[in-house]
């Protein structure tokens, strides 16, 4: 799977093969889509096709998804947002549901996920603000570890957008990008 700020700009660079293999670093070329799928969207129902990328030398295939989706999921990354946002202004996983319009069990699962892997999303969030623009770091103690993540995350993908001013506009789809669309399973640090 490679995360992508922008689907369209991918498709035009998987054309002329300027996408390289996350594996092997040749040059991807395209390979049909994906098969289609249907996602929430706080907006309602959104019917997504990503594409598909084969690597000319070692011959994997991989899917090309838009930052504001996430692998696996039946649910954008706007979505999931929403819930970790209310769950870190103190909202319980019912008020969270009934206000998103999403099951409660759904719901309590990304929580308990989210809040398990904190640290690491802390992590992730406070090494891309040190790289990007240490004076962004958050200082203030948020008292819950997955506050301190979300926040730590928020800097970064601010700070990625005021030094490079491109990519995607929504913040959730930047959170997407810099935890390499695993927000709910974040890769081990190390």
């Amino acid at each position: 799977m490679i995360e992508v700020a922008d689907a369209a700009a991918a498709r035009k660079a998987l054309a002329r093969r300027i996408l390289r293999c996350p594996d092997c670093r040749a040059a991807l070329q395209p390979w049909g889509q994906a098969r289609p799928r249907t996602v929430r969207d706080l907006g309602g129902l959104v019917a997504v096709r990503p594409d598909r990328a084969r690597c000319t030398a070692c011959r994997r295939t991989h899917v090309v998804l838009d930052a504001g989706l996430l692998p696996r999921r039946a649910y954008t990354v706007r979505f999931l947002g929403q819930a970790l946002a209310g769950a870190v202004h103190g909202y319980g996983h019912r008020q969270i549901a009934a206000g998103l319009g999403a099951a409660q069990d759904t719901v309590r699962g990304w929580l308990r996920r989210a809040r398990s892997t904190a640290e690491q999303l802390r992590f992730i969030g406070v090494q891309a603000v040190v790289a990007l623009d240490p004076d962004a770091l958050p200082t203030v103690d948020r008292g819950e570890p997955l506050a301190h993540a979300v926040e730590a995350l928020v800097a970064a993908a601010v700070a990625a957008h005021r030094r490079f001013g491109h990519g995607p506009r929504e913040i959730w789809a930047r959170i997407a990008l810099l935890t390499h669309g695993r927000l709910l399973a974040p890769s081990p640090t190390g």
